[in-house]
């Protein structure tokens, strides 16, 4: 059976409680499955210890910080940066007994890039990480990005042993900008067997992830759900953009994608 997680991030105990509290509730009511925390830099000495108390009982994917925040595995200077950015996440993993660390590989488009990033999964050396596959380009930085394609996953994965989470917008945003062929794409992407996966909605011929809910865009999300994952895929339910107000939005989230699954 699939599972279906929620999205939350470490400051949200502190920033958003009630949002926060609404989600815990509702995995503890069975309405997901699991927490996917997004760990940001520097917050696991100020919220390690409510996090525990709250969800120590709960299932939890860790998301590590991404360019965004600075973590960016391409760039052979940021090595000891990125190990610092990185231990709030592998503490929270360690906490959480987490299996999962998902990383982005970071800026840079290019096989130099990719290298980098190759080198730094080995030294960093974490059999958790799970590297995510990205569009072309970050929308926070506007850098271009690697990782954005299913041979550059495979050698990374090959190359490191890293475990691999599918983003599928990212998949359709990196493929209509390289004017591949998406579902080309998202078959060579399954056969490298993910770990888990990222599903949003978003417009099918834009080269820029929205994050949009489910229904708000034309993704054909019955195809994504039942001919790209398993029956038994963990699948965090990545939906939604800026700061959340409250839970309803998710909750209509996961109704609207178990009707189109086919169990």
């Amino acid at each position: 059976m699939r599972k279906f997680g929620i999205k939350i991030w470490s400051a949200d105990v502190l920033k958003n409680p009630c949002f926060f509290q609404d989600c815990v509730a509702a995995v503890k009511e069975g309405k997901f499955d699991y927490i996917e925390l997004f760990a940001l830099t520097d917050s696991f000495e100020t919220t390690g210890k409510l996090l525990k108390r709250e969800i120590g009982n709960l299932p939890v994917i860790i998301h590590a910080p991404h360019s965004k925040f600075g973590l960016d595995t391409g760039n052979p200077d940021s090595y000891e940066s990125n190990c610092k950015k990185l231990k709030d996440s592998q503490d929270f993993a360690d906490m959480f007994n987490s299996e999962i660390i998902i990383l982005h590989a970071g800026n840079g488009e290019g096989n130099k890039y990719l290298e980098e990033s190759i080198r730094q999964f080995k030294m960093i050396n974490d059999k958790r990480i799970a590297v995510e596959n990205l569009p072309y380009m970050c929308t926070s930085t506007n850098k271009n990005l690697h990782g954005t394609s299913p041979e550059q996953i495979r050698m990374l994965k090959d190359e490191t042993g890293c475990k691999f989470c599918l983003d599928f917008s990212h998949a359709v945003c990196a493929a209509n900008h390289y004017k591949r062929d998406v579902w080309t794409d998202l078959e060579a992407y399954e056969k490298l067997e993910p770990d888990m996966y990222h599903l949003c909605d978003g417009l099918s011929d834009e080269v820029l992830d929205k994050h949009l809910h489910y229904g708000e865009g034309n993704y054909d999300l019955r195809r994504l759900l039942n001919n790209y994952t398993s029956k038994e895929a963990i699948i965090t339910m990545e939906t939604g953009h800026g700061t959340p107000i409250g839970i309803e939005p998710w909750l209509n989230d996961i109704a609207y994608i178990k009707k189109l699954e086919e169990l």
